[in-house]
């Protein structure tokens, strides 16, 4: 089989972004071969992991991490601009991609990260790499934001999630995106004959950084005591990171309401915690068996075969 051309977009997302990889290994096992590629946040640290060669190898380092590895790569520190440094994890990061410019890639690149003082969107085709990778990582209130040429550079899913119109196409390519960023999923409770989202099942764990947000919550929670509305699960961190995830769906929405990719594989955003990198390998493999999936299913429909 001649092989498929495609440029590949990959969502924000944070640790369910690690399916990224495993949607990867899918694509070029089915003969589609990558030409240029786009990510935010998450996305972004894939694409350029791939982009420069280093996948694989960050792959293996992924897959390797414990709960206890990942704890000890967060510096965290509880600041006005954020509760992880980030120095620790890109200094990783670092290892993987060293001084690379995105103009030296053998394929075109696009990180996106937003700049909340100029409240526009900013795009990365040129320049360092791993800043690039940094900024459009930096999500609002955890990692600290990325200062660059007057620029305070944040997550770009704060703009866009899924930047499509951001990877270059050239004539006879397929647009394939994977967004991690859908609707929760439900799963049937047969003891209480109802629906409940899959992360209340047993089997999934706490987040590595549940203390910080603990913390962080209860902080927050005794300065506000006077408010008898106030509910058991509310605190700063709280609100700040379910109203970005609720903003990355809506935007996500929109976005593939004005463009239609040629494969789109939609993963729940209840899969994983932003923070679960711990769990990479589960993700990972979770990544490779859905896009199979969806390739399988995109092909009977070219081909008008009933599922």
């Amino acid at each position: 089989m001649k092989p498929v051309n495609i440029s590949l977009v990959l969502s924000s997302g944070g640790a369910r972004g690690l399916v990224h990889i495993g949607a990867i290994q899918a694509l070029e096992e089915a003969g589609f071969r990558i030409t240029a590629i786009a990510g935010t946040s998450m996305g972004s640290l894939v694409a350029g992991m791939y982009a420069c060669g280093s996948l694989d190898e960050y792959r293996k380092f992924m897959n390797g991490l414990t709960r206890l590895d990942v704890i000890r790569l967060m510096d965290l520190a509880v600041s006005k601009t954020g509760i992880i440094k980030g120095e620790k994890v890109f200094g990783e990061m670092k290892r993987f991609i060293g001084n690379t410019l995105i103009e030296d890639l053998p394929i075109p690149f696009a990180a996106v990260a937003a700049d909340i003082n100029n409240h526009t969107e900013v795009v990365f085709r040129e320049g360092d790499l791993l800043t690039a990778i940094r900024a459009s990582s930096a999500i609002p209130s955890v990692l600290t934001p990325v200062t660059k040429d007057g620029a305070l550079l944040v997550d770009g899913g704060v703009v866009n999630p899924l930047p499509m119109e951001h990877v270059t196409v050239p004539e006879g390519n397929l647009l394939v995106a994977v967004n991690v960023n859908a609707p929760h999923k439900m799963k049937a409770n047969p003891a209480k004959k109802e629906t409940v989202p899959e992360e209340a099942n047993e089997a999934a764990t706490e987040s590595v950084i549940e203390k910080a947000r603990h913390l962080i919550n209860k902080k927050w929670n005794s300065m506000t005591s006077g408010n008898s509305e106030r509910t058991p699960v509310s605190g700063i961190f709280t609100i700040v990171h379910n109203s970005f995830e609720l903003m990355q769906h809506k935007l996500t929405l929109n976005a593939l309401e004005k463009q239609t990719p040629d494969i789109l594989l939609n993963i729940p955003v209840n899969i994983a915690d932003t923070f679960d990198f711990h769990r990479a390998k589960e993700l990972i493999e979770l990544g490779y068996e859905e896009m199979k999936s969806e390739l399988a299913r995109t092909e009977k429909q070219r081909r008008n075969i009933p599922a």
